[in-house]
């Protein structure tokens, strides 16, 4: 197989400032992007704000050979998200690539005691900093340029990770987003792609939890194991829309929402003990369905509903 470069391209990469978020910005301009490397600068939880995890990112690729410039703004506003991708046109004149890589993990503890400012600080970066700045490149990517690669980040802690609530409500807001984008390409033929990855390494957070278990997972699930899949979703070959994967430790998976067979009844006036006693059959995963989108899904039920219609109605 030709190797994926990235000449001519141009990629933003969100919190690429360490871990993570630079290796990615290292691969694409490695092989070829212009990339702009974002990060605030801030710590893990959000707090605090330093220019030099950006500076020393980019001159770290530039010291490779690789072509980077870095930015400071903030995702967590539409003008932040705004300014970083006026960035990127202000010097390369396109935007090609866009990994959605800033987040942060402010709210953790039981739900009860969790503040209201945690909840809002963790949905401002890893929700809504994905929103602002997937739509900064919707119209460029879509209707300027008719190309576009989006790669959101999206974390495994949307199975559920704990007592622990903001971070994976706002990972799988990450993860929806994803295929709403997705289904709005498709729909209207776009070379534009949006794709989720929700990554396994080591980072800030595992440093945390002591050097012995920080040393195993940086042996075992290095950040640059990553890198590679994010590149090739990136990437104009890249195989797929408004899919999620799995990556880390040098492989990758992939990850899906599906619907069973259940139990689908033409009865309306059906009863609590008709559900409970076809819960077996609803919990079953064989023959289960993967919908394209959610007109897909209630189609699965048997009805007279013109859905075409409805699919028509939400473009």
């Amino acid at each position: 197989m030709a190797q994926l470069n990235f000449d001519g391209r141009v990629a933003i990469v969100t919190g690429a400032g360490g871990g993570l978020g630079k290796e990615y910005a290292r691969l694409l301009a490695a092989r070829g992007a212009k990339v702009l490397v974002n990060d605030l600068g801030g710590n893990f939880m959000g707090d605090g704000a330093d220019a030099g995890y950006a500076a020393a990112a980019a001159e770290e690729i530039r010291s490779q050979g690789g072509i980077a410039e870095a930015n400071v703004l903030s995702v967590a506003s539409a003008e932040g998200a705004q300014g970083i991708v006026q960035d990127a046109l202000d010097r390369w004149g396109r935007v090609d690539v866009l990994v959605n890589n800033a987040g942060i993990v402010s709210g953790a503890g039981s739900l009860d005691e969790i503040t209201d400012e945690q909840w809002q600080r963790d949905m401002a970066v890893s929700a809504s900093g994905t929103f602002f700045m997937c739509r900064a490149v919707w119209s460029l990517m879509n209707a300027t340029q008719n190309y576009g690669r989006i790669v959101n980040i999206a974390s495994g802690s949307w199975f559920g990770m704990g007592s622990g609530v903001p971070y994976p409500a706002a990972k799988g807001a990450v993860w929806a987003m994803t295929r709403a984008l997705a289904s709005a390409t498709r729909a209207t033929g776009r070379d534009v792609k949006a794709n989720a990855l929700m990554p396994i390494a080591s980072s800030r957070m595992t440093a945390l939890m002591g050097e012995e278990i920080h040393a195993i997972m940086d042996r075992d699930f290095p950040p640059r194991a990553v890198a590679p899949v994010v590149a090739m979703l990136a990437h104009e070959q890249a195989p797929c829309n408004g899919e999620m994967f799995t990556a880390g430790g040098g492989g990758y998976t992939r990850v899906f929402a599906g619907v069973t067979r259940g139990y689908r009844a033409t009865d309306k006036d059906w009863t609590p003990e008709t559900a409970m006693a076809q819960f077996d059959a609803v919990m079953d995963t064989e023959g289960f369905s993967i919908p394209a989108g959610s007109m897909d899904e209630s189609a699965m039920y048997t009805s007279d509903v013109p859905w075409d219609a409805f699919r028509a109605f939400i473009k």
